[in-house]
């Protein structure tokens, strides 16, 4: 966990397949929408074995 999220580990339930969830309180990041949306368009064009790679971007209220 950090200042403006929480990672936890998740379990896709048809593959098992494990994930890390970044989960980002909107509240925390107000002023901010502009580096979080940076930080996203990055990750979405990394491709790399020894970097994470962002699978999927849900935003709910």
């Amino acid at each position: 966990s950090g200042a403006f999220s929480e990672v936890t580990l998740a379990e896709e339930k048809e593959t098992k397949t494990m994930y890390a969830v970044k989960c980002i309180d909107k509240k925390s990041i107000r002023g901010k929408e502009e580096s979080l949306q940076n930080e996203i368009s990055v990750l979405r064009r990394l491709k790399h074995k020894n970097i994470v790679q962002l699978v999927e971007v849900y935003d709910e209220k």
